[in-house]
C-alpha cells in the first residue's frame, strides 16, 4: 500500500484568516484545542474542539525567564521532557516551537497515554514516534509545525499553532493525548551561533491535554491539530 504523504516544506509558515472560537471566560488566558481527521481524499471524517486543560508549570517558568530577561550567568532551573532539571537563561530561542517535518522533540506532539493532566507534568505520557519509513506499528508521520498570524476581535486575541500527523501503518491509531513542546537553551549556548545552539537545545512541555475517548486515525488518514493560545477581556 502506498505510504501516506504529508507536508513537503520544512519551514514553518504563517497563515492568516484564523477563525476565533469562544470557549474562554472574560479575563482568562488559555488555549483552544481543535482537531480534525481527514481521509486520503481530504474529506473530514471526525473533528472536535475543547478548552485546553492546562498550561503546565514549565510554561510559567519559561515566561518568567522572558520577563526577567535573564542574562548569563544568571539562570533558572526548569524540568525538561526527560525529567532533568536544566539551567536555562534568556535567549531568542526560548519558546521555540517551529519543528520541521519528522521532529517529535518539539512542537505539537501526540501520544497514547490517558493519565489526567497535572500542573507538574513534564512530558507526554506515551509519545507516538515519528514514522521515518517502513511504517512500524504505532507510529505516525509528523508534519512541520505552521502558524496562524495573530487575530483579534472586540474581546479576544489569539494566534494558532498547527501540525499534521498521518497514519501510514496498517492498523488504526488512537491518539489520547496532545501536548505542546518548546525549546530553550543552556549556557553558554544562549549567546553562541545557531549551529552550536542546535546541538544544545532542551525541550520542555508547556501544555498537555487528554482527549476523552481518543481520536481514531485509520490507515491513510491525517490528523490535524490546532492549538490557539487566547487572551480574553
Amino acid at each position: 500500500m502506498e505510504a501516506t504523504r504529508i507536508g513537503l516544506k520544512v519551514e514553518a509558515k504563517v497563515r492568516t484568516g484564523e477563525q476565533i472560537k469562544k470557549l474562554l471566560l472574560p479575563g482568562e488566558f488559555g488555549a483552544i484545542l481543535e482537531w480534525e481527521v481527514r481521509d486520503k481524499d481530504g474529506k473530514i471524517v471526525s473533528q472536535g474542539t475543547k478548552k485546553s486543560e492546562s498550561f503546565v508549570r514549565q510554561f510559567m517558568e519559561l515566561l518568567l525567564i522572558k520577563f526577567l530577561n535573564l542574562p548569563e550567568p544568571h539562570v533558572m532551573q526548569i524540568r525538561d521532557i526527560n525529567n532533568t532539571l536544566q539551567d536555562i537563561c534568556n535567549s531568542p530561542q526560548v519558546f521555540e516551537s517551529d519543528a520541521p517535518i519528522g521532529e517529535p522533540s518539539f512542537g505539537i506532539v501526540v501520544g497514547t497515554g490517558n493519565a489526567a493532566p497535572t500542573i507538574n507534568d513534564y512530558a507526554i505520557q506515551t509519545l507516538i514516534p515519528h514514522d521515518a519509513g517502513g511504517h512500524p506499528a504505532g507510529s505516525m508521520q509528523y508534519g512541520a509545525v505552521t502558524f496562524g498570524a495573530p487575530a483579534s476581535d472586540a474581546t479576544t486575541s489569539q494566534f494558532t499553532i498547527t501540525r499534521n500527523f498521518a497514519n501510514a501503518t496498517a492498523a488504526p491509531i488512537t491518539v489520547n493525548e496532545i501536548a505542546l513542546y518548546v525549546r530553550a537553551f543552556t549556557p553558554p549556548q544562549c549567546v553562541t551561533t545557531p549551529i552550536i545552539q542546535a546541538m544544545f537545545g532542551r525541550s520542555f512541555m508547556t501544555i498537555r491535554d487528554v482527549i476523552a475517548g481518543g481520536i481514531v486515525v485509520l490507515n491513510g488518514q491525517t490528523l490535524t491539530v490546532n492549538y490557539r493560545p487566547q487572551a480574553v477581556v
